[in-house]
């Protein structure tokens, strides 16, 4: 069955399951059905080690979303099938790359089919002058079989006063506009996921790529006319990265200062502070990483005088020491209010991925490796924090911590931001205002009504949606509402 005819049959699965519904089990069980379809047409493939890690990373974001429902696990679920469907198609890339080839497959995917069909319409012309008895044009035959049926209906039903009163009886107001168009959408949409068009080239060039360099004689290069030798380009290396050193070394001892005193430089918060340092840190990574990649891209790796790596060692265990002030920093801004918003968790999470990154930098120089092993290599690890990070509910995390903190300390909870949270966040801030009111003495009627609010926010919410949205943590959000309703 070609793939054409498999996305019309399961964009039908598709409608059913996510038209008009929320996140919840649809989610679960559309990802069974896309990797069944894909075992079925690549049963051999599916197999390979690579393909079975995305399946698992698909089946398991997706079951974060029935147990969580909130958009990261549904952006960790679309990121995994997408590096599925490519990975099926040119194998052994690194996760860049599978992002590069998918968005130039959903972008590329319409013009491409639209213009192949003409080109396919063409060619048949070509080679089928004289048509044969086992050739059958589908097109042809539906269509005109289609026009056929849509006339004797219209003569049927004036012919026949109880046929024509059995048409207008049925129930169709489930077909609509926007249901055809979603239909379409989708089918668009998985045609790309079982079909996708890829960058050839960069296919072609990236399976040239290893994890080990090869010992290769240095290539001289020209800089505004001056050329560069290899003695010339170590020597430039030793400068750069003992004056960066230097500079690095400073900028370390004096934030290590301010941090171990916890004295802010003058005219700054804690806020600022910590985006000061992150924004910083960013360029600074960035840059370290480059020069690094720049040097150490060849024949360096395999001179015999040991000075250059030395001090690109020293100045990665620099920038290691100056993401580790940067988490400081972050962890004194929310110890203020004990608050962790996404963006500060966000922070942790780019200040690991940074400091991973180093030390693969440092195993590269050491091990020979190049610099393809180290682009593969960080963009698992990232594809693998994605993944790892749908599995929690962080918006219930993050409220009952801070409404805990806020209740044990007495301090008053940033409700403002709690309320931009998912509904997991909702019977902890019910709690909150039960607790506070009820420790002031004052009567619980009005806690009572704040969780009624809530419970009926989200049955409003919730009331056109079926089976098909059910998901834990809103199932739980009910049943504790409803607790604190009648408590």
């Amino acid at each position: 069955m070609k793939t054409n005819k498999i996305s019309l049959a399961a964009g039908i699965a598709y409608t059913f399951l996510i038209y008009q519904e929320g996140i919840g089990v649809n989610i679960l069980l559309l990802n069974i059905i896309l990797i069944g379809l894909q075992c079925w047409i690549h049963p051999q493939k599916m197999l390979l080690k690579s393909n079975l890690i995305f399946s698992a990373a698909a089946l398991l974001s997706s079951t974060a979303a029935l147990l969580h429902g909130h958009f990261l696990s549904i952006l960790a679920n679309i990121t995994a099938l997408l590096m599925l469907s490519i990975n099926l198609v040119v194998e052994n890339q690194n996760l860049i790359s599978n992002l590069l080839h998918a968005l130039y497959a959903w972008i590329s995917t319409p013009f491409i089919k639209f213009i192949a069909m003409f080109n396919k319409t063409a060619q048949q012309t070509n080679q089928d002058e004289i048509p044969t008895e086992k050739n059958i044009n589908y097109k042809f035959a539906g269509i005109f079989s289609a026009l056929i049926f849509i006339i004797f209906f219209a003569i049927y039903r004036n012919m026949s006063a109880g046929f024509d009163q059995f048409i207008k009886n049925l129930n169709t107001e489930f077909i609509s506009l926007p249901l055809i168009i979603h239909y379409l959408f989708g089918v668009f949409l998985l045609s790309t996921f079982f079909k996708p068009y890829i960058l050839n080239k960069l296919a072609q060039s990236e399976s040239k790529l290893g994890n080990y360099l090869a010992k290769s004689a240095y290539k001289s290069y020209a800089i505004l006319g001056i050329a560069i030798t290899e003695t010339t380009e170590q020597f430039m290396a030793k400068i750069i990265f003992f004056g960066l050193n230097l500079l690095l070394l400073l900028v370390n001892l004096i934030d290590t200062y301010h941090l171990s005193n916890q004295i802010m430089p003058q005219g700054l918060s804690y806020s600022e502070y910590v985006h000061q340092g992150v924004d910083a840190l960013i360029w600074s990574i960035i840059l370290a990483v480059s020069i690094i990649l720049w040097v150490f891209r060849g024949s360096q790796n395999f001179n015999q005088n040991s000075h250059t790596k030395t001090l690109s060692y020293i100045w990665i265990a620099l920038n290691v020491w100056l993401i580790l002030t940067a988490a400081y920093r972050n962890y004194l801004y929310i110890h203020e209010t004990e608050l962790y918003t996404y963006k500060r968790i966000g922070v942790y999470f780019f200040l690991a991925c940074s400091i991973i990154g180093l030390f693969l930098t440092f195993y590269k120089i050491q091990y020979q490796r190049s610099n393809y092993f180290l682009v593969r290599t960080n963009s698992f690890i990232w594809y693998t924090l994605l993944i790892g990070a749908s599995t929690i509910n962080w918006d219930k995390h993050i409220a009952q911590h801070h409404i805990n903190y806020s209740l044990q300390t007495n301090k008053i909870a940033d409700t403002k931001y709690l309320y931009k949270l998912s509904y997991s966040a909702y019977p902890a801030l019910a709690s909150y205002w039960y607790e506070t009111n009820k420790s002031s003495g004052e009567s619980a009627e009005m806690c009572r009504l704040e969780a009624q609010i809530f419970y009926h926010v989200l049955s409003d919410e919730k009331k056109n949606y079926s089976w098909k949205s059910y998901n834990l943590a809103d199932s739980q959000t009910f049943t504790q509402l409803q607790n604190l309703c009648f408590k």
